[in-house]
């Protein structure tokens, strides 16, 4: 009887201390947020939940990803923590480039040991990029637009969507992808006209949409511009695309204000906006102004000259020199001598009557 007393005795004091010191209980992790992050960047992760006693030294280590076959990606710190929430960052060296993608378990571990596994609820993935797409716009009602995307990591897309919030998406037909491009085609029969985002999927579910590259529907309705010119043969563009030579009659037209430009040597550019309606002709006569001719003198540059101080100058005549013939004495004959003696006495007599 004794025996039985302390008995009961000892239940009842296990049974006051298990109500008074509390159990602790296992993590439990209930959300987490983002849901995924791609190769080669960086994640801070929200994990919300209850029950959370990470140690206080190295607790990083305590919260990691897990996927079968495939290294532990440990945390590389842990910036908040308490028993409902853990804020963990996965730095880029942890989720690097050459991880797997796919879907990863995220586990916490308490100080204890216990742990909370949540289930394939992150993914990791390449960071799709899109650059362009080709064309940009397309009627509606046209149910064979093909398309090319371009940009980068684009192998593993399995689908292209047009966006636009509170309209129905458009999804793309017979996808074809590599790794910087993806071709396609979009059924536009009865869609709204607006302008939509580009959105691509991959096999991971993983979406993206991009906000500067868009694709807009436009209206199927139509109408005529004919296009004339004084001169005539001017060169037309509509929205800065050329169309052809005056006079030219653009049919097809899309409903709406366009651009008209026109173009001739010798004469000024002449433009207009002009609207166009459904199933209705615009008119444009364009009279061209010629461009005034400007004729240029070319006047040759003279050298200049250093004026020189004139020199007067007097002329003297000088008589020209001749050569000098040296004369010859005639040899005298005897008769010649005897005539001159007769004439030298001739004279003297002459002159003694005289005087």
């Amino acid at each position: 009887m004794k025996h039985s007393f302390l008995t009961l005795c000892l239940v009842g004091t296990i049974l006051l201390l298990a109500l008074v010191v509390p159990v602790a209980a296992d993590p439990a992790i209930s959300s987490i947020s983002p849901t995924s992050g791609y190769r080669g960047d960086s994640v801070t992760m929200t994990i919300t939940g209850t029950g959370f006693d990470l140690p206080t030294s190295s607790s990083y280590k305590y919260v990691r990803l897990l996927m079968d076959d495939e290294s532990n990606i440990t945390a590389s710190s842990i910036s908040s923590k308490t028993t409902t929430k853990i804020v963990a960052v996965f730095s880029s060296s942890r989720i690097s480039s050459d991880v797997e993608k796919g879907v990863w378990s995220v586990v916490v571990v308490n100080d204890d040991g216990s742990e909370s596994v949540y289930s394939d609820a992150f993914t990791i993935s390449d960071d799709m990029t899109m650059a362009t797409i080709s064309p940009t716009t397309a009627k509606t009602n046209n149910d064979d637009v093909s398309f090319t995307l371009t940009g980068t990591y684009l192998s593993d897309v399995e689908a292209v969507y047009l966006y636009k919030s509170g309209y129905d998406n458009v999804t793309a037909s017979d996808i074809s992808a590599s790794s910087s491009s993806v071709t396609g085609t979009f059924d536009l029969t009865d869609r709204d006209e607006v302008t939509y985002k580009v959105c691509v999927m991959d096999s991971l579910d993983v979406r993206k949409c991009s906000s500067s590259v868009t694709f807009e529907v436009t209206t199927d309705q139509v109408g005529e511009i004919d296009i004339s010119s004084s001169p005539s043969g001017a060169s037309v563009y509509v929205d800065s695309t050329y169309v052809g030579i005056t006079p030219y009659a653009m049919t097809g037209a899309n409903v709406g204000s366009h651009v008209v430009k026109l173009t001739k040597d010798g004469y000024s550019d002449w433009s207009k906006i002009v609207k166009v309606t459904a199933d209705d002709t615009t008119t444009v006569d364009a009279d061209l102004s010629a461009i005034a001719t400007t004729v240029v003198t070319t006047v040759p540059t003279s050298t200049p000259t250093t004026a020189k101080t004139a020199l007067k100058v007097t002329t003297v005549k000088v008589p020209t020199a001749y050569p000098t013939a040296t004369a010859t004495t005639p040899k005298a004959t005897p008769l010649e001598g005897a005539v001159v003696l007769g004439a030298i006495g001739l004279g003297i007599v002459i002159l003694h009557q005289k005087y």
